[in-house]
């Protein structure tokens, strides 16, 4: 598979005063394959054991907790909120990847977290609310490395609808459809890793997830119904019904100690501002052990 790699295994962001040490020609295969073609798989990160942990944590979490969204249930900074799954996004393991990814200089988190289960979504990139977004300058810059990791909690063929699905190099040019998509086919504990300027696409909604979100838009304000948890829940009894798996993802945003990231941190935590929850004295302390520091996403609400 292309672009794939065998493993086994305060209210103000501040950014530290740091040169960067880039030079041409340090760059390994991650970093190449990121710069190029704006995405990569890393196969195998988590144990079978680990993924099952993880999607028994986030599918708990998400009975009760979260939003309803996009046909799903959705839950932003997830790591403030969930324990543990902030020990399994900054665990040696992951953090070593990452490291990877940003060297010479140091991981940055965003604080952006995000646990989904059963969500659909259409083609977009995660920059629409950036300033640099509206005159494209962001697309032109070589020096922008921001990054998500995803891991999807099940397998997922590249043909299948469910895939996360790319347009390879349109992190380089913005919304061009006329790119090809590709079907990023992973195993349950791989990781993907793409640029968040990237176009992308998640499970596509079907003709009748697109007719009933409709029909709840317009009779839901009449019978004071939450059109969105109304969709998601009738959403759930038909994919029962049909006995159709769930789909579980976590994502975490993170990005090279330079202007850039911090620059994309400050975007976000005014787009979401005031977080509930903290992290654990452990996960802060595994934190300060790999040189990264606390990010700062908004004064808790």
């Amino acid at each position: 598979m292309a672009n794939s790699t065998e493993v086994n295994s305060t209210d103000e962001i501040r950014m530290p005063v740091r040169e960067s040490s880039r030079t041409p020609g340090t760059t390994n295969r991650l970093q190449n394959d990121l710069i190029s073609d704006g995405y990569v798989v890393i196969r195998d990160v988590l144990t079978p054991e680990q993924v099952e942990r993880l999607r028994s944590v986030s599918k708990e979490y998400l009975r009760s907790g979260g939003k309803y969204l996009y046909g799903g249930k959705f839950q932003l900074h997830a790591m403030y909120v969930v324990d543990e799954v902030a020990r399994f996004m900054t665990s040696d393991t992951i953090l070593n990847r990452l490291k990877e990814i940003t060297r010479p200089l140091d991981v940055v988190l965003t604080g952006e977290c995000d646990l989904m289960i059963n969500t659909t979504s259409s083609w977009h990139n995660d920059i629409p609310h950036h300033p640099r977004c509206a005159d494209g300058s962001i697309f032109s810059d070589e020096n922008f490395k921001v990054y998500k990791i995803a891991f999807y909690l099940q397998d997922q063929d590249e043909n299948s609808t469910a895939t996360l699905k790319v347009r390879p190099r349109s992190h380089l040019k913005g919304l061009v459809q006329s790119l090809p998509a590709k079907g990023l086919g992973v195993r349950a504990g791989d990781a993907i890793i793409f640029d968040v300027r990237i176009e992308h696409a998640g499970q596509m909604p079907t003709l009748l997830d697109r007719g009933l979100r409709k029909f709840f838009e317009r009779i839901g304000p009449l019978l004071r119904l939450d059109v969105q948890k109304t969709f998601t829940v009738t959403r759930s009894i038909i994919r029962r019904l049909g006995r159709t798996p769930d789909r579980v993802a976590v994502f975490m945003t993170f990005g090279p100690s330079d202007a850039e990231t911090y620059s994309y941190a400050e975007e976000g935590r005014h787009r979401h501002p005031g977080v509930r929850g903290t992290l654990s004295a452990d996960v802060l302390a595994q934190l300060a052990v790999n040189n990264i520091v606390p990010p700062i996403i908004g004064a808790p609400a």
